[in-house]
């Protein structure tokens, strides 16, 4: 066996970058016994236009918020909200009542709290002068 080098990659293809995740995910499932992330999704359309919504992951008995997103003309009218509401019972129902997500300083720190979420963690200066902060709820 010769000796590996690490090599920088600014543009990893899908495929290179997929031998890693699966590894990750090979080596969490052995340990663990829970099977591979999956991907949920929520939108909100206007006549089939998407003018919302939310992306989430469930792994093990936790949901991960990836986005939410809420068009700015229709922000301010609960649909963020709704779309949290709708992630939320998807996941109790599934058996994944661990919700988490990150937000920074500047997006929907307050939004997040105002539905019950708490503060675990911060990353101050994550952007100049900005902080990230990790946030999770028990449902």
């Amino acid at each position: 066996m010769s000796v590996p080098k690490i090599e920088l990659d600014e543009n990893p293809s899908i495929d290179d970058f997929r031998v890693v995740l699966d590894g990750l995910r090979k080596f969490n499932r052995e340990l663990t016994g829970d099977e591979r992330p999956r991907q949920v999704a929520f939108f909100l359309r206007d006549e089939g236009r998407i003018v919302g919504g939310l992306q989430g992951n469930l792994w093990g008995r936790s949901t991960h918020i990836d986005a939410l997103w809420v068009d700015e003309q229709y922000r301010g009218a609960g649909y963020g909200t709704k779309l949290m509401k709708a992630i939320e019972d998807y996941a109790v129902t599934h058996d994944h009542p661990l919700v988490y997500v990150e937000t920074t300083s500047f997006q929907a720190l307050p939004f997040y709290r105002g539905l019950g979420y708490e503060v675990f963690g911060q990353l101050p200066g994550i952007s100049e002068g900005h902080t990230l902060f990790f946030l999770f709820k028990k449902l």
